[in-house]
């Protein structure tokens, strides 16, 4: 019988300890590399260990410099929380055509990150996952227009989300979110989740 060497038996320990992080920093993945502006993520009221979730991604998340969080109550019902890169999600929002799209929906004519992001928690926290959640969360924007019903975007599969029109962005885009994911995968094999946030 093969004795597993202290590295292995240690990463195993971390893996059984840290279930929840891991599992956390591995959804987070595409944000922590930025290639995806931000990710929503939901706690239900009989969530099991809710509160303890809440209070680890407090502590650990807290730790890392390319992410930051909004917690909000929603419905009464669910905590919600925006995780964000404010790098990525400034230069996905300063987008021209996206800044135009956000604008016609009542967001502050002066471009503001802080701002955009309360606007939009704001919705949230009144009941409404707003169309526009799709541009925060790194979606081509001709993907949530042809949600919306633009009839010139058919819709044309589904794959990580409806894509409408020419497929091609919207394929490159989710390249590059299962590859950050992959990567932050390989990470974990070789980390703890805590020291990949705090390196980050």
């Amino acid at each position: 019988m093969q004795v597993p060497n202290c590295k292995e038996t240690c990463i195993l320990a971390y893996k059984n300890k840290d279930r929840f992080i891991t599992w956390l920093v591995e959804i987070l993945g595409p944000v922590l590399m930025g290639s995806k502006p931000a990710e929503l993520l939901s706690f239900s009221k009989y969530e099991k260990d809710k509160f303890k979730k809440i209070q680890d991604i407090e502590r650990h998340i807290g730790k890392c410099k390319r992410i930051e969080y909004k917690l909000f109550r929603y419905k009464n019902d669910s905590i919600k929380i925006l995780f964000y890169n404010p790098r990525a999600l400034d230069r996905s929002l300063k987008e021209y055509r996206n800044m135009k799209f956000l604008k016609s929906l009542g967001y502050p004519k002066e471009y503001d990150l802080d701002e955009y992001i309360q606007f939009i928690v704001n919705k949230m926290v009144d009941g409404i996952i707003p169309h526009e959640i799709g541009v925060f969360l790194g979606y081509p924007l001709k993907d949530i227009i042809g949600f919306i019903g633009h009839p010139s975007l058919k819709l044309t599969k589904i794959r990580g989300w409806r894509v409408y029109g020419d497929p091609r962005l919207s394929d490159k885009r989710l390249h590059e979110f299962l590859e950050a994911k992959s990567k932050i995968k390989r990470m974990l094999m070789l980390k703890r989740p805590e020291e990949i946030l705090i390196s980050m």
